[in-house]
This record gives C-alpha cells, structure tokens and sequence, in this order.
C-alpha cells in the first residue's frame, strides 16, 4: 500500500476531505468496477481533464496521475507477459506490450468501459472529435490506473488491469495478425496492388519528452488505417494494424 505521505506528495493534496462531485464518482466508479476508494478526490482528480478547468483556478487536471499510470501500466504489463510468455524472446515481448500500451488500445478500452461517461470535460467541444476522444479517453484510464495504485496498492491496480486491459487486449486481435503489422500490410499490398502503403504524421501532441504521434496509412489513395503512439513507429504498426483488418473486412 502506497502510504498517504506520498499520495500528498505526489498529489499536492492537502487532505481526504472531499466533495460532493468527488462522492459522486466514487460511488460510480466503485458501482461500475468494484473498486471503492478511500480517498474520493484522488479518483476525482483522476477524471478531471484540462479542457474543464478555468484558467485562474485551483482545481488541477489528471496530467500527472496520467503520468504516473503509464508507467505502473507498463510494470504490470510487462510482469504478465513476462509470465504468460515463458517461450517469447525480448522482441516478442515487446511487441505484445506495445500492443497493451499504445494509446488506441487504451481509448478504445476506455470507451468500452464507459470512461468518457465518468470524465470531467469539455463535452460540448470534443464530442464530434473521435481522434480527440480516443486520446482523451486513453490518457483518463492511464490516470486511473496511477490513482488506484496510490489509493489501493499494487495487488489491486494489477488485478484491474490484468482483467480490463491486457486480456482484453489479447482476446481482440486475431492470431495472424499478432506479429509485425506493418510487414504483413506491406506484403499485402503488395501482393494485391502491387504498390505500397503510405505512411503520414497527421498530428503530433503533447511536449517534446512525451510527444504522441497520430498517423495514417493509406492505400490506393484512400485512408484505411489511423493510429496513435508515443513513437512514430509504434503510431505505424497501430495504424497497419488497423488497416489489415479493413481490408480482411472487404473480402469477407
């Protein structure tokens, strides 16, 4: 258990004592996953998203539980695979964290499990944005993660991962589709069009040492594939990925 000294520290919280809105999403939270926190504002910081605040407020924005929850996601992720994976040799286990942690797994995760409902944002804004949603709803579920690693300990944020993120993760992409992404999409394109997929940056966001790329891949023209990353090359594979199950979905 991460003791409170360090949640104060972490979280520049000045106590537990709460509000009506941080009960509010305690008692969703904890209907919803089963997990009942103790200190209702952690979780309520957790959902709060910049775009809600106002400029000369005191309220702060989940960026640095964000922070914290992409590196306990990676922890618990990779003590799975490492488990789980007694056969794979580093570049395999690499490969099947990259698909745990990259930022389109996460968002679509995040929607599916309702984290946008219980978010803190400027709904009105971002509502017709799909890209923006899926980034939003990613960083929201990393900033999950960390606040109930300081609020429950390690067991059970690894517990809540395991059973939300990285099984599902596994059990959604087909098993020929597991390795290298953007290989089989260039084999394929190949061997179809006789051409090569196009790669293209749309977007880049966030600062220098935490920069997130958003890419996509097209085909004949036409955009088949959109992917997120916080490397060029991870935004790729996500985006080939993407792409090959399109073009399964025309032929079938």
């Amino acid at each position: 258990m991460v003791p409170t000294w360090l949640q104060r520290i972490i979280l520049g919280l000045s106590g537990g004592k709460g509000d009506t809105e941080a009960r509010r999403l305690r008692s969703a939270f904890g209907a919803k996953f089963g997990i009942w926190f103790k200190d209702a504002m952690i979780l309520k910081r957790a959902l709060t998203h910049r775009s809600c605040l106002e400029p000369d407020g005191n309220d702060v924005s989940n960026e640095r539980l964000e922070f914290l929850g992409d590196s306990v996601l990676g922890v618990i992720a990779s003590d799975h695979l490492f488990r789980s994976m007694a056969e794979a040799n580093e570049g395999e286990l690499t490969k099947a964290r990259s698909r745990i942690v990259n930022k389109n797994s996460l968002g679509r995760i995040g929607i599916n499990l309702g984290i946008l409902d219980l978010l803190i944002y400027a709904r009105e804004e971002l509502r017709e944005d799909e890209r923006a949603l899926t980034t939003l709803s990613a960083d929201a579920l990393e900033a999950v993660i960390g606040a109930i690693y300081l609020d429950q300990g390690y067991d059970r944020v690894s517990e809540f991962v395991i059973k939300r993120i990285v099984e599902p993760v596994g059990d959604s992409v087909p098993e020929e589709l597991l390795s290298d992404y953007k290989s089989r999409l260039q084999e394929v394109c190949q061997a179809s069009f006789k051409l090569q997929p196009d790669y293209r940056i749309v977007k880049r966001v966030g600062p220098e040492h935490r920069k997130i790329f958003h890419v996509v891949v097209r085909i004949k023209g036409e955009t088949y594939g959109f992917g997120s990353g916080r490397s060029r090359k991870e935004a790729e594979q996500v985006a080939a990925g993407q792409a090959l199950l399109n073009l399964s979905s025309e032929t079938t």
